[in-house]
């Protein structure tokens, strides 16, 4: 039962993945600011979570200013963390992803209807276009969400981050708020289309400042992010985990 479960929600996320992604140029084509995807992309979160029986408790260790523009940094262990953060972050935020997610067949339009931003870590001159594109909207009020590791971790593991997301948090001035997603790598894990119901967890830990800091300080700070992630994971989301496929 549980396999068929998990093949009948896969086929409910592709639906309605398409759904939204129809509805998000209509979106653009009433707010060319893109902030109407933006709420869209949230409702999408909600639904998936709710249609693949996802629960999710999320734990904020302190409160977030609405006014306030924040860097979110969120380890990434499966493909559901992007609908599991969307359905419960407190804030707007735009994505900065990699440039291969916008070549997706619609999908990639969405997310750039939604003006999402691309990073092309291949180029390195393209990346610190990208970077300075995004510390531009970060300045004019905009929150976005970054998974430092540059990639999903194929074992669970916590891996290095990288230094672009701190180059551009520092840069912008504004606080970076540690996230630390547990139970997705269990429900849909790398090389399986199928999704699982199931619990997660996702604590969002206190920001960490960046005011008047530079890129001295970008080592520290990274530090300091990495260790508040990896704290709240805990060794059990840590460990190397034995998935049934």
């Amino acid at each position: 039962m549980l396999f068929v479960r998990s093949v009948f929600n896969t086929l409910l996320v592709a639906v309605s993945t398409f759904i939204f992604c129809f509805l998000a140029y209509g979106g653009r084509l009433l707010d060319g600011s893109g902030d109407k995807v933006i709420q869209l992309a949230h409702l999408w979160g909600k639904t998936l979570v709710w249609l693949t029986g996802m629960r999710i408790t999320l734990r904020q260790e302190a409160p977030l200013d609405p006014k306030q523009p924040y860097v979110f940094m969120s380890n990434h262990i499966s493909a559901a963390d992007i609908w599991a953060l969307y359905a419960v972050l407190p804030v707007r935020v735009r994505m900065i992803a990699k440039k291969q997610l916008g070549s997706i067949w619609f999908f990639g339009w969405a997310l750039r209807a939604g003006r999402f931003v691309f990073i092309d870590r291949q180029d390195p001159h393209a990346a610190r276009r990208s970077i300075e594109e995004a510390t531009k909207r970060i300045r004019e009020g905009v929150s976005v969400l970054l998974f430092p590791e540059g990639t999903r971790s194929r074992d669970g593991r916590l891996k290095p981050f990288k230094k672009g997301g701190f180059h551009l948090a520092i840069t912008a001035g504004v606080p970076i708020v540690p996230v630390a997603v547990k139970g997705t790598y269990d429900l849909l894990p790398p090389n399986t289309w199928w999704i699982r119901p199931g619990s997660v967890e996702i604590i969002l830990a206190a920001p960490v400042p960046t005011a008047g800091l530079g890129d001295a300080d970008r080592a520290a700070v990274s530090q300091e992010v990495r260790g508040r992630v990896a704290a709240r994971l805990g060794e059990d989301e840590a460990a190397v985990r034995a998935v049934a496929q």
